[in-house]
């Protein structure tokens, strides 16, 4: 049972074990460059002494009272100004000796009564970091055997002071090879942003607009979380404002499992998330304008608090999601989830409780060897596994189109036979009817129904045909570009959507002219809603006037007049290009008269198309005549109809047809 549940989550551990040992060699990598090199000495504190001060204003050290910096109970400093007397060692040759200060608000440096180096962040109005913001005090050449600095730490929680002497032109070097790395992160988080950003605008896809917000997060904070920064932009707000970037960087964080997974294992997060939001709110506004004591009991207690309930909500979420499926969304969120968040508890306790994790560290070896930065690291292979979940997603997408794409060419390939079965049968229809002619009347309905119903048949077939076939190619082709180019695949495939509707609203204008009822056909009212449907849809303009018909106009005649209107309109916006149309019909004594003139390209006379071909045809088989002539410029299609009373014969005949029609 046991080897069964490990098999189980073979995938979760193969990628745990990849993420480690990236963070792993990462991280010796890391430790290896931050080792102490002979060029910076580290001064030890066993050495060091300190006295209580009035204020930070004082210039004189006081000559007696001073104790073991060993003796400094815990908050001492905290609220008030402080002598520290540090010992230099002979030993240390620099022709520019500097004194590489760690963790220090303000602070004065002196070489017995002569000041050598003095700031002060509220002579600036300036807010610090004090995990990277740091002083250079010079020295004199000839060190003195010790040194006196003046320090206020103004209220901050102060991590422990740090001390280091460096010749100014190993400065550089020193903080290039501890440092650089977090420039080389910044860039690939940018770089990660960028490509999400490009994403979303195609896809409009919420994970990869929050993907982009967490890169951002994690671009800023690796930028700014490194000393080398202050060598070419000495702003202490720059690394101040880091500090503001955590709550924001949780509620990205939050948004992306929303994303990720199902509404049903997301409940709660959906709710808390706004929670996180207002947190970041209050955070950046403590940061602007709260002193410096409420900032930093914001970001000791309340923090800590969010982050751990925050990371308890999301394992659980998590944790049901992996349960329910273990594919491969579920498995590198989860792996991704334990590495960031087991190095985002290090960073807060480090950054926010930095009294508590310096007793974590003096007990727990590991700690002591911890670069400080591998947040960054960390956030940076969650980015991958939401990677890797992205991929995932694109490939799940390409086999549903793969799919889509198999059954519409299985579609097509069968209605085509079953029209072209269609076709065979009307053929032999017609065949027999002009081999089997029962008298006039009958021969002309049969011919009229079978030439409607070719018609229609050759309309079907050419629209669903085209449209079908054109949809293949978009769909090849969006298939194709979908790994190289995913804006100009979505192209094709809005393309695709546009060919599908095109060819439905023909074959449906086709179908609506069968299903319309011969015995109360309403030529006016049908014409005006074709007007109304070509104006709507094309945007064209249509001037008409259309006078009352003779009530014994056939239905046939009627249906002949509103099919030569609908294969004009057809003819002038697709072929001629016009916009704008004059429409007349009228009775003049014997005879109806259809007059339809168009703008556009001027018409060329040539032989006619299979539409006009058609409709030719059938007017004159009814005893009408029809002309096409340029216009100035468009065209001019005129048409002449009889309106004289058909006989019984006739009648009967186009009864008949009718119904056959229908």
């Amino acid at each position: 049972m046991a080897g069964i549940r490990i098999r189980n989550h073979l995938p979760f551990l193969r990628a745990m074990t990849a993420l480690l040992g990236m963070l792993i060699l990462v991280g010796w990598c890391l430790i290896a460059l931050g080792r102490n090199d002979p060029s910076v000495k580290l001064l030890p504190r066993d050495g060091w002494r300190w006295a209580p001060a009035a204020s930070f204003s004082e210039t004189v050290s006081p000559a007696e009272g001073w104790l073991p910096y060993s003796e400094m109970h815990a908050g001492a400093g905290q609220d008030g100004a402080y002598w520290l007397s540090v010992p230099l060692p002979a030993d240390f040759a620099s022709r520019d000796p500097r004194l590489f200060v760690y963790h220090a608000v303000a602070l004065s440096v002196y070489d017995g009564d002569r000041l050598l180096y003095t700031y002060d962040p509220n002579a600036s109005h300036d807010r610090l970091n004090l995990f990277y913001h740091w002083n250079l005090a010079p020295l004199p050449a000839k060190l003195p055997s010790e040194i006196r600095l003046l320090l206020d730490n103004r209220g901050h929680s102060r991590p422990e002071l740090s001390l280091r002497l460096v010749g100014k032109g190993e400065l550089f070097s020193y903080l290039i090879r501890r440092d650089a790395y977090s420039f080389v992160l910044s860039g690939l988080f940018l770089f990660s942003a960028v490509i999400s950003v490009g994403l979303f605008t195609i896809r409009k896809d919420k994970l990869h607009l929050y993907f982009t917000l967490l890169a951002l997060c994690g671009c800023y904070a690796s930028m700014v979380r490194n000393a080398l920064l202050q060598l070419f932009w000495d702003q202490p707000w720059l690394s101040f404002m880091e500090l503001t970037i955590f709550p924001l960087g949780v509620y990205g964080f939050i948004n992306i499992m929303i994303e990720v997974f199902d509404a049903e294992h997301t409940f709660i997060l959906r709710r808390i998330r706004w929670a996180i939001l207002g947190f970041t709110a209050v955070t950046l506004f403590s940061a602007l304008f709260l002193s410096a004591g409420w900032f930093n009991w914001l970001l000791s207690y309340p923090l800590l608090a969010m982050f751990l309930v925050t990371a308890a909500f999301i394992l659980n979420s998590i944790r049901s999601a992996y349960r329910t499926r273990q594919g491969p969304e579920s498995v590198w969120m989860l792996a991704g989830f334990f590495i960031v968040t087991s190095f985002a508890l290090i960073h807060v306790l480090r950054t926010y409780l930095p009294s508590f994790y310096s007793w974590l560290r003096q007990n727990i070896s590991f700690l002591s060897e911890l670069p400080f930065d591998t947040l960054s690291v960390a956030l940076f292979l969650f980015l991958v596994c939401l990677i890797r979940v992205i991929v995932y997603r694109f490939g799940q997408m390409n086999l549903q189109l793969k799919a889509f794409n198999e059954s519409l060419e299985s579609s097509v390939e069968k209605r085509t036979a079953e029209l072209r079965e269609r076709e065979t049968q009307l053929q032999e229809a017609g065949t027999r009817l002009a081999m089997t002619a029962r008298g006039t009347a009958e021969a002309i309905a049969s011919s009229m129904v079978l030439e409607e119903r070719h018609r229609m048949t050759g309309t079907i077939h050419d629209t669903i045909g085209h449209a079908l076939t054109a949809t293949i190619v978009q769909l090849e082709a969006a298939k194709r570009l979908l790994s190289r180019d995913g804006r100009l695949a979505l192209e094709k495939l809005e393309a695709s959507q546009g060919l599908v509707r095109r060819g439905m609203e023909e074959i449906r204008g086709s179908v609506r002219l069968l299903s319309d009822d011969s015995t109360s056909y309403d030529l006016v009212a049908n014409v005006e809603a074709l007007i109304a449907e070509t104006e709507q849809s094309t945007g064209a303009t249509i001037e008409r006037n259309i006078h009352p018909l003779p009530a014994s106009l056939s239905t046939l005649k009627k249906r002949v007049l509103y099919q030569a209107l609908q294969e004009g309109l057809t003819n002038g916006l697709r072929h001629g290009g016009s916009s704008r149309f004059r429409f007349s019909l009228h009775a003049d004594g014997e005879a109806v008269r259809f007059r339809l003139v168009s703008d556009g390209r001027t018409y060329t006379p040539s032989a006619f198309g299979f539409g006009l071909k058609a409709m030719s045809e059938r007017v004159e088989g009814l005893g009408g005549k029809i002309t096409v002539t340029p216009g100035a410029p468009g065209c001019v299609l005129a048409l002449v109809l009889p309106v004289n009373e058909p006989s019984d014969a006739t009648e009967s005949a186009e009864r008949q047809a009718k119904e056959t029609v229908r």
